[in-house]
């Protein structure tokens, strides 16, 4: 048997939740080892930074006693307002004078003091074919904001090894394979609880960073303003799989009507379906998509505007959001671009985990980011 070594952890912590994959690597391919979940109470997090160091503290204790992840060496991911990734072309030099290149370059594209700043930088490779230019990925971080989650982290008894952006990540998790030597360019879209994370990849290379403020807890609102309805029963509608947005469920009948009786009740015997409910839930959703494709269409017209762009030709939704019914095909729509739901775990060889198969297809894109960070060392 060949011999499998254990990667840190991947953790995703937002202001809803943390959730955390780790993995182990061998023989060519990775096997999912253990997964983990848990809901994070108001307060904790907020606008994508530590808001309760102690309450944090106390909640990734909890998480970490009832699971049972090898090690304690932790992949952080990070993703608000005080993280700025930029891509810049350097002519081709070596380590030494493009490190200083970027440290003095870098002051005029990164909008905070370098002094209150970690900054780290990749070699993506040639800026076009037959270029005499690199182009370089510079990532600059708040350091008060990355030593709250280090600490944080530490204080629950775990070892942060590594930071990293959570959009990122995703080049990692959600990237079709079969783009990587395709002529166009795929967007990667994680629709988190309280921020959404997006790149745009180029021959599995970012060429465009960004974060979209407002995630899931963006359409729960929307829910709730539309439907006239309490934030934990709106949240409850978010994920209610017979409602189906897009405009095929706005035929007569719905997607809503499916598995009913002709009593009006589930064929499980649940709560009668209400149709007046439905349709104010699925215009709130409606909205709050439309929203973000605004977002996403000015990223799209900015990713064109740069030189040697290319046309993006897919989009793949994951976080809690790719969990609506129909909002992968809506946005398509709505964009005129194919957009599918992300299936990270096809990076991965089999499940040994605590998850069994079946579960794990169904919260498969909430844990986009956490998997990317888990495979940040392959």
């Amino acid at each position: 048997m060949g011999r499998f070594r254990t990667q840190p952890v991947g953790i995703d912590i937002d202001r809803g939740a943390v959730k955390a994959v780790q993995v182990a690597g061998g023989g060519g391919s990775s096997t999912l080892q253990h997964v983990g979940y848990r809901r994070l109470p108001p307060g904790a997090v907020a606008d994508g930074e530590v808001a309760d160091h102690d309450l944090l503290v106390s909640e990734i204790q909890e998480f970490w006693s009832t699971h049972s992840f090898r090690g304690r060496d932790v992949v952080l991911g990070v993703a608000n307002q005080r993280v700025v990734v930029r891509l810049l072309d350097f002519p081709r030099m070596d380590d030494d004078d493009l490190a200083s290149a970027i440290s003095f370059e870098a002051q005029d594209h990164i909008p905070m003091p370098m002094d209150e700043a970690i900054m780290d930088y990749t070699v993506l490779g040639p800026q076009g074919e037959g270029s005499d230019l690199d182009r370089i990925l510079i990532v600059a971080a708040q350091k008060d904001m990355i030593y709250r989650y280090t600490s944080a982290v530490r204080a629950a008894g775990l070892r942060p090894v590594g930071v990293d952006v959570k959009a990122l990540s995703l080049l990692r998790s959600t990237l079709p394979d079969a783009l990587f030597e395709d002529e166009s360019a795929v967007l990667l879209l994680d629709i988190g609880t309280e921020l959404t994370n997006l790149v745009i990849s180029q021959n599995g290379n970012p060429t465009l960073t960004r974060f979209i403020p407002g995630g899931s807890g963006y359409f729960v609102q929307a829910i709730a303003d539309a439907a006239d309805l309490p934030e934990d029963e709106a949240e409850k509608q978010l994920m209610n799989p017979r409602v189906r947005i897009g405009y095929g469920a706005h035929e007569e009948g719905g997607a809503a009507d499916e598995g009913t009786t002709e009593e009006g009740t589930t064929e499980e015997g649940s709560e009668e379906f209400d149709p007046a409910l439905a349709y104010d839930v699925r215009r709130g959703l409606e909205d709050a998509a439309q929203t973000l494709t605004e977002d996403v269409q000015r990223s799209i017209e900015y990713h064109y505007s740069q030189p040697g762009a290319r046309e993006v030709s897919q989009v793949v939704l994951s976080g809690e959001g790719a969990l609506v019914a129909g909002l992968d095909s809506y946005l398509g729509e709505l964009l005129g671009i194919s957009a599918e739901r992300g299936n990270p775990l096809r990076k991965l060889g089999t499940n040994r985990s605590n998850v069994p198969d079946e579960q794990l297809r169904v919260m498969e894109p909430v844990l986009a980011v956490a998997l990317g960070l888990a495979l940040e060392d392959e």
